[in-house]
């Protein structure tokens, strides 16, 4: 046994070969707030989150006995990466991984091992407890062993050895989570809140009680609910507010509002919030079978967050073979209309390339979504993620998905001098929907993020809706259909050769290209299509017009031509300036009444407002990123914190209730909701 502790390095690496936010790494810290209380002075700990950071401290100091890695699907080829290096220049350092990228079942945990031959063992599931296990095994033979030498099963954690898996299933021996001393109140984490941007991340309870098969939240071994004491959970959330001057913290609940408790805990972010005035946005994942606390807990939060009810589906058969047709639909509608009375913007997910999904099927959802009256309608496809069950071969032979890699946006860097990239793996096409369709839904998709979700046709799509009985679905069909405006037809052309220049068909093809083509990748980024297509249209007035008039082309009038100049006036262009005033018929402010309940008319003249504050920033993001030498580049990269500020706030009294067009987020959905309880993105 080392001479006073074992050395252990704990790493939730992130690519920040590139400037971003980080998120605050409370799953190692939770390890090893763990650990210590368990073991004590016989371990040594230290975490890290930078990869650059982990390799100068491996070099430089006295090596690690265990470096365990956080495997998540943003950074799985970064762990691997370092795994190599620190297998090479230290082949008697054990290796430890943990965390939801690995298939469950025992076929799949030994392959991935086998593929992965750096790894020594393997925490499965929840990690404090199986690593607690590995390492008091290590103290019974006072050293690490290697897992080439190990000679016991250890409760919960795999490895493989002459060619067979040892992987017992874990054993708690009457230890739960309440076990688990706060990271954040012991001082732990400490380091990651001086600065704000580290996003801190909280968890208040584990577990789903809900088996989507897209997700790894509720697999077996997770799906009983267990909750942290609240007093700890109260007082975590007063000592980061004390501390973080983040304005975004996330909650790592996969259910927040399940419980009664969830209230207490919103009014203590609440107070929080307003005590310190830091907290702008708390990012939650709500209750799958909304409740009246979700309700009450979305009045508590006020502008710190709209409530998502995220539908995925609305067909009874995709429902069914994704497991979620035990979530009641009635119930979110009740409350839609609550919501919707009390004026506060609700959200809803929706899934592409579902198990059974045809393109009716996901155009009926989403005419479906819009008649509910959903503020906010996010689309997003579907990846497939090891330890759910659609990633399983049996599920992708039922439904054939086949699947193309991508690129995740700000996962890649050189380290060491080597060019490091993550993708996702998602469906493309399956025996109900063709690749073809699933192009022709990508404009569709753009077309609800910038019209209606940023708010840009909003209100013209709104009349339409409630004048013509037309769903704001057909109206982005009818606008996708070529021939009809030249401009247009160019715009959709571009933007799906873009789209489909994304994609490969392995994750060879996409580590070869991004290879090559590293030296550009670094110096253009990898702009996310959406911002991208945005900033074409603040970019360009004229492109901007033709789009806002080929949709009120579709219903001529002059109401319609009315909105479609109102749409248009609310705008923020790069040369707008920072006030203006715009008269408009009583006609159209009758249709702008129902539209915004909340506001109050006094006069027919609309006072057009942008903060000086965020002018100044967008000016300084946009010099940041070169602007004058790449406006489209600058503009979009700068649309990943404003894109909602591109649109002036209004209203129409001089010193009446304004209507604010959006906060400094983007939308809501999230693909590490589908990973369970601890997460950390770039």
């Amino acid at each position: 046994m080392p001479e006073n502790s074992f050395k252990i390095y704990l790493a939730d690496l992130i690519h920040d070969y590139l400037p971003g936010n980080y998120i605050v790494p409370l799953n190692i810290g939770l390890i090893t707030s763990y650990l210590k209380e368990r073991f004590g002075n016989q371990v040594e700990i230290k975490l890290f989150k930078s990869t650059e950071l982990l390799i100068e401290e491996f070099r430089t100091s006295s090596k690690p006995d265990i470096v365990g890695f956080s495997n998540y699907s943003w950074n799985q080829e970064l762990n691997h990466f370092v795994m190599k290096l620190i297998s090479t220049e230290s082949p008697n350092t054990v290796i430890v991984a943990g965390g939801p990228h690995i298939r469950t079942d025992p076929n799949g945990i030994k392959t991935h091992l086998e593929n992965l031959t750096e790894i020594d063992y393997y925490c499965m599931f929840e990690g404090e407890i199986p690593l607690g296990n590995l390492i008091e095994y290590f103290i019974s033979k006072k050293q690490t062993i290697k897992k080439n030498l190990c000679d016991q099963e250890i409760s919960g954690v795999a490895y493989v050895k002459d060619d067979k898996l040892s992987y017992p299933v874990i054993t708690n021996q009457g230890r739960t989570i309440t076990d688990i001393p706060s990271p954040y109140l012991s001082g732990i984490l400490d380091e990651f809140l001086s600065s704000s941007e580290w996003v801190p991340i909280l968890e208040t309870n584990r577990g789903c009680p809900y088996a989507c098969t897209f997700c790894v939240w509720g697999i077996s071994a997770l799906d009983k609910v267990r909750v942290f004491p609240l007093e700890r959970s109260l007082a975590e959330i007063e000592y980061v507010a004390k501390r973080s001057p983040s304005p975004r913290w996330i909650f790592a609940d996969a259910n927040f509002g399940i419980l009664p408790r969830d209230l207490d805990l919103a009014r203590q972010i609440r107070k929080e919030s307003d005590k310190y005035g830091k907290l702008k946005m708390a990012q939650v994942w709500w209750a799958k079978n909304s409740s009246k606390h979700t309700l009450e807990i979305s009045k508590i939060f006020g502008s710190l967050t709209d409530p998502l009810a995220a539908v995925q589906s609305l067909d009874d058969t995709v429902l069914k073979n994704i497991k979620r047709d035990n979530i009641k639909l009635n119930t979110m509608t009740d409350l839609l209309e609550e919501w919707n009375n009390e004026n506060i913007g609700v959200t809803t997910d929706v899934l592409v390339g579902l198990p059974g999904e045809s393109l009716e099927s996901h155009l009926t959802t989403l005419r479906r979504v819009f008649e509910h009256g959903f503020s906010y309608v996010e689309v997003g496809n579907i990846r497939l993620l090891p330890g759910s069950e659609m990633e399983t071969d049996e599920c992708r032979k039922t439904y054939g998905l086949k699947t193309k890699y991508r690129l995740i946006s700000g996962s890649y860097g050189k380290y060491n001098g080597i060019p490091v990239f993550e993708y996702e793996e998602s469906v493309r096409s399956s025996i109900d929907i063709k690749e073809e369709e699933m192009h022709y839904l990508r404009i569709i998709h753009f077309f609800i993020w910038v019209f209606w979700n940023l708010g840009i046709a909003k209100p013209l799509l709104k009349w339409i809706q409630l004048e013509t009985k037309t769903n704001p679905i057909d109206v982005f069909i009818e606008l996708a259909k070529p021939g009809k405006n030249p401009i247009l037809d160019k715009f959709i052309d571009d933007f799906d050769k873009e789209a489909r220049s994304e994609w490969f068909d392995t994750a060879e093809e996409l580590n070869e290209y991004y290879t090559k083509n590293f030296s550009t990748l670094i110096e253009n980024g990898f702009l996310k299509l959406n911002p991208k297509y945005l900033s074409k249209l603040i970019f360009d007035k004229d492109l901007t017009r033709s789009l806002i008039d080929s949709i009120v082309n579709q219903y001529k009038s002059k109401i319609s031509t009315d909105l479609g100049k109102f749409c248009y006036d609310q705008i923020f262009f790069l040369d707008s300036p920072i006030s203006k005033n715009c008269k408009y018929d009583v006609d159209i402010l009758n249709i702008l009444k129902s539209i915004y309940p909340a506001i109050t008319f006094e006069s027919n003249t609309c006072y057009f407002e942008q903060q000086e504050g965020i002018i100044e920033a967008i000016n300084f993001e946009l010099q940041k990123f070169n602007f004058k030498t790449d406006p489209i580049r600058a503009l979009t990269l700068t649309m990943e914190t404003y894109r909602n500020r591109f649109l002036y706030d209004f209203k129409f009294s001089s010193d009446g209730e304004k209507q604010t067009m959006g906060e400094l987020t983007g939308g809501s959905f999230d693909y590490h909701a589908q990973l369970g309880p601890i997460i950390s993105e770039k």
